[in-house]
């Protein structure tokens, strides 16, 4: 006879549990197992990069730590998201998510902390830089959420589930499929013939999709606490702690159904500070 498995809410999660307690969370329809530390969820459906919390960051120093990859997430597309949370007081220009020929100075991408406000800029093959700045100061020491969009022709800024004023915009939406002779991806760095841009501060639940997400805002800001992005199916999701690395090593998981992992590079840390 089939074992009956308890339930629970993700807001009656048992208070003391044991390692090894598993429950069918009603209202997320998900398995949760208690691992010990924290409690890792299952979707009924198949496996979720969702881990049903949020415990972890990383930590970068603003001198050399950041995330590498020898691919670009989303190399044919010419609209798209990245979304991320991040903490800073940090006044220098530094990157969040970079993309670039590694090769040179001359094509490149990012979305980046610039004059203290949020910015996406791309250039290719040494042109004109495509640039929107926003409005709103997130050097200030708290978690912001930050997201940039391109629908392909233009693009968006939002701030903590907010669109911006965009400032300073040569907005023709340019992405990272309207770029040629791109090779690396890299997370707190902006890294082309040589690294820098280096960013100082936790960056937290990274994601980045192949597609204009500004009419899913509102849920990947849920309403200030990272959540799950399954559903969303982003091309790109490194949880900084809270995937399959665990808060331990030196590769950060890609919990989308992708592969798109990366390696630390000069030890950024984890840290139990988070949105």
């Amino acid at each position: 006879m089939p074992t009956t498995i308890p339930t629970t809410t993700s807001s009656t999660r048992p208070g003391s549990p044991s390692a090894g307690d598993a429950y069918f969370e009603t209202d997320t329809k998900n398995y949760i197992i208690y691992d010990g530390a924290i409690w890792r969820a299952y979707e009924s459906d198949g496996g979720s990069g969702w881990s049903g919390s949020n415990t972890y960051s990383l930590n970068f120093d603003g001198t050399d730590d950041r995330l590498d990859a020898s691919f670009v997430v989303t190399p044919s597309a010419s609209s798209g998201t990245i979304s991320a949370w991040i903490k800073t007081t940090s006044t220098a220009y530094q990157a969040i998510v970079s993309t670039a020929d590694t090769s040179g100075v001359v094509t490149w991408g990012w979305m980046a902390v610039f004059n203290n406000k949020l910015r996406i800029t791309f250039r290719e093959s040494g042109g004109t830089i495509k640039t929107a700045d926003g409005s709103t100061t997130i050097n200030d020491g708290s978690w912001h959420h930050v997201v940039a969009v391109s629908s392909g022709t233009a693009y968006s800024l939002y701030v903590d589930g907010s669109a911006e004023t965009l400032t300073n915009s040569n907005n023709d939406g340019t992405w990272f499929g309207d770029l040629t002779s791109l090779t690396s991806t890299n997370i707190g760095s902006h890294v082309r013939s040589s690294a820098g841009n280096f960013f100082a501060g936790n960056i937290d639940e990274v994601a980045v999709w192949d597609s204009d997400q500004s009419s899913n805002i509102s849920t990947i800001y849920n309403s200030g606490t990272p959540g799950n992005l399954s559903s969303l199916n982003p091309k790109a999701w490194w949880r900084m702690g809270d995937g399959a690395e665990a808060n331990s090593g030196t590769t950060i998981y890609d919990m989308s159904s992708f592969s798109n992992n990366m390696t630390m590079v000069s030890s950024p840390a984890y840290q139990s500070d988070t949105p």
